[in-house]
């Protein structure tokens, strides 16, 4: 059964399981669909009300857009945990080859390389959607209803959290590739700016929705 399709109350007492999936990479992507979700919420409930019927006709449908790419969003983040599971043991069952003798041996280190960097995928993109999602958050910043500025910051905080905790997964395999200097600077370099920016996206969302909604005396 796909992750999606089961109770909060199974997912969670699979992560706590001692089975090898879902892990780290699934709970960032449920992570990144909440922050989604929410902000979805904050669309369904801008839409259609008298601020946003106000607005100019190219306005209108500049939002309406965003909000199928928010929705279009959550449900990626949701394939994203599967596709975290698939790749993640598939690499796991390339430790398990034979290395018995030297061809053996050279066949499972290749194998455990490109495995390695195919796990890295889901949370890389992960990461990289999420961040492109900071101008839908940016959307509703601008125009989305102000009776739900605290559901949109925290689909902000929400988002900034899937990104540092896919940078973390995706780390971990990114780890043994060292010996591949190019491709390990380029992807490092990548996770660093991510992260840096990231954080100034999050802040900016977040002082904004607090001055409006809990304004300093």
């Amino acid at each position: 059964m796909e992750f999606y399709k089961e109770t909060i109350k199974e997912f969670v007492e699979n992560v706590s399981s001692d089975a090898p999936s879902p892990g780290g990479g699934s709970v960032a992507g449920l992570i990144g669909a909440l922050s989604g979700a929410l902000n979805s919420m904050v669309y369904s409930l801008t839409v259609g009300k008298k601020s946003y019927e106000a607005l100019d006709e190219d306005i209108k449908i500049m939002i309406r857009g965003f909000q199928e790419k928010s929705k279009q969003f959550t449900n990626n983040a949701l394939e994203m945990m599967e596709e975290d599971r698939k790749e993640f043991l598939k690499l796991m069952d390339s430790y398990k080859l034979p290395k018995e003798t030297d061809e053996e041996k050279k066949i499972r280190t290749l194998t455990i390389k490109e495995n390695t960097k195919k796990a890295m995928m889901p949370p890389l993109n992960l990461a990289r959607e999420c961040m492109d999602f900071y101008k839908n958050l940016n959307i509703m910043s601008k125009y989305g209803n102000k009776m739900l500025l605290s559901d949109l910051g925290m689909s902000a905080i929400l988002l900034h959290c899937a990104i540092e905790s896919s940078i973390i997964n995706v780390k971990v395999n990114l780890n043994s590739l060292r010996e591949d200097k190019e491709f390990f600077d380029k992807i490092k370099e990548e996770l660093d700016t991510m992260f840096n920016n990231s954080l100034i996206e999050k802040d900016v969302i977040s002082r904004k929705v607090n001055s409006y909604i809990f304004p300093e005396d």
